[in-house]
Order: structure tokens, then sequence, then C-alpha cells
């Protein structure tokens, strides 16, 4: 990815997930976290990881479709 696509992946990413922090590491990898969570929400799943931009989001939907935000396994 160019610098510039991976400044469009990364604003697209922050646009579709809000309460997301998202960033790609200087290996490539890209991940997103929020928090702090409140006690009350301590449970929520606080980060996820991927290889590619599309991955992730597609994390980061289904741990919003689920709900819950638990970890399960993704």
């Amino acid at each position: 990815m160019t610098p510039e696509q991976t400044a469009e992946a990364k604003a697209a990413l922050s646009d579709r997930f809000p309460n997301w922090s998202i960033i790609q590491s200087d290996r490539g990898r890209w991940w997103a976290t929020r928090g702090p969570l409140s006690r009350d929400r301590a449970h929520l799943r606080a980060d996820a990881d991927a290889d590619t931009p599309a991955e992730l989001g597609a994390m980061l939907a289904q741990i919003e479709a689920d709900g819950s935000g638990r970890e399960h396994g993704l």
C-alpha cells in the first residue's frame, strides 16, 4: 500500500467505526483499540488486529454486530 492508500484505509475505518482508534504498526499489521472501558463495560473486547484493513473492518463489524463485543475467537 502507498502512504496515501494507507491514510485512506485508516480514514475509512475510523469513519465507519468512530468508537475505535485505528493504527497500522511498523510491521504492517492493522489494529483497532477502544477504551478505556468503564467497569460495567470491562467485559467488552477492547482491541482487534488483522493483516489488512478489509479484514480489520470485517472483525470490527462482527464485534459490533454481536451486540456485546465479547471475545469470540476473532
